[in-house]
């Protein structure tokens, strides 16, 4: 990418589900080609049903010149880290690989979905990678429906955290969509309840309090499960 500026869009997918990890993605587009985004129907994901979100993004992918990126962030950590946080390193590191890979000297300008309580940091972060030619840094609620950049960062986010849930199917069985809205992952739950939880669960989330309550952790207790405490909590038994 050479000439003009940089528009950088950053969302993810998957901060809220049972099941699953969360994904955050990047997309990076020169500024001259930022309408094309919506003339190929980009918009704000939650609005179009998985088969539009995978056909928007198998035009963009073969027809613009943009480029993605992505972070995974998987159910451990997500139990484990606090969200936000977790979230704010994930997009410093996409920004970290934007300035390495993509940036040649251009302007650029950024546009975050909100994460709450790290914008002053992002922004202070995005300064020291892009210095004077960083022109915009906008992270806002909702700015995947106000920034086609961050609606194809989000579509992009959202088929891949589907895809990235599929072979689970495989091992486990149909769980849906992996959100406590979707009774068919609501019944997988229920069902499997009885069973030591598979590592694509997420163990702190509070509605498992009601409806798999062995598979619930709170903080302390979910430290030593994953330390290898045992299903049960208990702190490892020491040596010596």
């Amino acid at each position: 990418m050479t000439g003009g500026k940089i528009i950088i869009g950053i969302d993810e997918a998957g901060r809220g589900p049972l099941i699953g990890d969360m994904v955050v993605s990047c997309v990076v587009i020169h500024d001259i080609h930022l309408a094309k985004l919506t003339e190929i129907g980009v918009r704000d994901s939650k609005v179009l049903s998985p088969k539009k979100r995978e056909r928007i993004r198998e035009i963009a992918l073969r027809d613009l010149p943009l480029s993605f990126i992505a972070v995974y962030v998987n159910t451990r950590r997500v139990d484990s880290e606090n969200l936000n946080t977790t979230t704010s390193e994930a997009i410093k590191k996409l920004l970290h690989v934007v300035s390495t890979l993509f940036w040649r000297g251009e302007e650029v300008e950024i546009y975050v979905d909100e994460v709450k309580g790290v914008k002053t940091s992002l922004r202070a972060y995005s300064r020291r990678l892009f210095g004077n030619r960083l022109a915009r840094f906008v992270m806002e609620a909702n700015a995947d429906s106000k920034h086609p950049v961050v609606s194809m960062a989000s579509i992009i986010a959202k088929t891949l955290r589907d895809e990235s849930i599929t072979p689970g199917k495989l091992l486990f069985g149909d769980y849906g969509s992996g959100y406590s809205t979707d009774p068919k992952t609501i019944q997988w739950v229920r069902e499997n309840a009885g069973l030591n939880p598979p590592l694509i669960v997420r163990l702190k989330w509070k509605n498992l309090k009601h409806i798999a309550p062995n598979w619930y952790r709170g903080s302390p207790d979910l430290l030593y499960f994953i330390r290898g405490g045992g299903e049960d909590g208990n702190k490892p038994s020491s040596r010596g």
